[in-house]
């Protein structure tokens, strides 16, 4: 009985043996020394995947060589004692006595092991610690590593065609840019000798405010051949594409047709044409005494604290005033009469319209219908947040 399982003893210890061998010659045939192989599969429990990254990461030195091959001996006179004891009778304290050399063997193999085998309390930070030390090969960058990755490519890898459609669908938004550009362009295509025409401050408020801010301006100039030169971007003549200034003009014209280009285009004539009516009572006399005349028919403005507190914002500015709870709309149109009587015109005449932003969604005022409610009936009591918009 004892015989066979001598047998069976030394055909598994064979196998075993059999399949290091094996790990050890893969490891050989990519170059690795033969004892820095099997140092790094005893460090692994055989798993050549991680062995191979060991070797990589030059973690196996020459003391676990050593080790190992110090192991390996004990090992292999702790079998044949194992084999030789195993021929003989069994005895009451012989079970014990290799318990414990068991539970010894065990916990040399625990104390041997690096620090990455460990088991620690996150697993990611066992991921990361390994992948530290694991220095990649930089050659061929992500395409060689990671081959079925699609990156996406720089703006500047594209053609000149995505580029410029690309800039002018970016700038949909910003009126300004579009037709500043447009005008850009479009002085080169008629005199492409005119230096004037090919050069380009960058310095100035006009360039920051209306190009440098804007997403996609600057980017399409350098598509158009334009070359940064100190503070200005220079087109030289030798450069100029007529094929490729037929292309973006023909994309800012496209880009002018869009709904974002024309909502944002309305909003900065509707400001600007407020702005000119606020400011005609400085150049015109019969203006300035008509403002005065609306401002006398307001009601006297309460104290801090009392009636409600009117606010109207006029495009890029905001007006504040007090009134009492029994005061009309009609009151709030004379005050804003004070500050532009063709904007009060507008309102009655509903080309614009007065907002109520106090409700949700913001709702219309119709200044005509009621005019000559209060203001607590209207809803804009204790407090009033209007806008004037023009009307869609």
């Amino acid at each position: 009985m004892f015989r066979k399982l001598t047998d069976r003893i030394t055909s598994a210890a064979s196998s075993v043996l059999g399949r290091e061998d094996s790990n050890v010659q893969q490891l050989v045939e990519l170059g690795f020394d033969a004892n820095r192989a099997r140092a790094a599969l005893h460090s692994t429990n055989g798993n050549v995947e991680q062995a191979a990254e060991l070797l990589l990461a030059g973690d196996i030195s020459q003391q676990h060589i050593h080790q190992h091959t110090s192991n390996e001996e004990e090992d292999d006179a702790m079998l044949q004692r194992a084999l030789q004891e195993s021929l003989q009778p069994p005895k009451p304290t012989r079970t014990a006595a290799m318990r414990a050399a068991a539970r010894a063997a065990e916990e040399r193999f625990e104390s041997q092991k690096l620090p990455y085998q460990k088991k620690t309390s996150s697993r990611s930070s066992s991921t990361d610690s390994r992948q530290s030390n694991i220095s990649l090969p930089s050659a061929g960058g992500l395409s060689v590593m990671h081959p079925d990755v699609k990156v996406i490519p720089k703006l500047q890898d594209k053609t000149k065609e995505e580029q410029v459609l690309r800039c002018a669908d970016r700038l949909k938004s910003y009126p300004n840019a579009v037709d500043t550009l447009l005008r850009a362009l479009t002085s080169v295509q008629k005199d492409p000798n005119n230096m004037k025409f090919r050069s380009i401050e960058t310095n100035t408020p006009v360039f920051q405010r209306t190009l440098q801010s804007a997403p996609g301006a600057v980017d399409l100039l350098r598509a158009m051949n334009y070359y940064p030169v100190g503070e200005k971007l220079i087109l030289d003549r030798s450069n100029v594409d007529a094929a490729l200034l037929y292309l973006g003009t023909s994309a800012l014209e496209q880009t002018k047709l869009t709904a974002e280009y024309r909502s944002e285009k309305a909003k900065l004539v509707f400001a600007k044409t407020i702005e000119q009516i606020r400011q005609s009572a400085d150049s015109s006399e019969s203006e300035a005494i008509q403002r005065a005349a609306f401002m006398a028919k307001c009601p006297s403005e309460p104290a801090a604290g009392r009636g409600t507190l009117v606010q109207v914002q006029m495009a890029d500015s905001t007006v504040l005033r007090r009134f009492d709870g029994d005061d009309t709309l009609e009151d709030i149109l004379n005050w804003i009469a004070g500050h532009g009587i063709a904007i009060r015109d507008k309102l009655l005449s509903q080309e614009w319209q007065l907002v109520d932003l106090n409700k949700y969604p913001s709702t219309p005022l119709d200044c005509r219908a009621n005019q000559h409610h209060t203001l607590q009936y209207i809803g804009l009591f204790p407090s009033g947040k209007l806008e004037i918009v023009p009307t869609v």
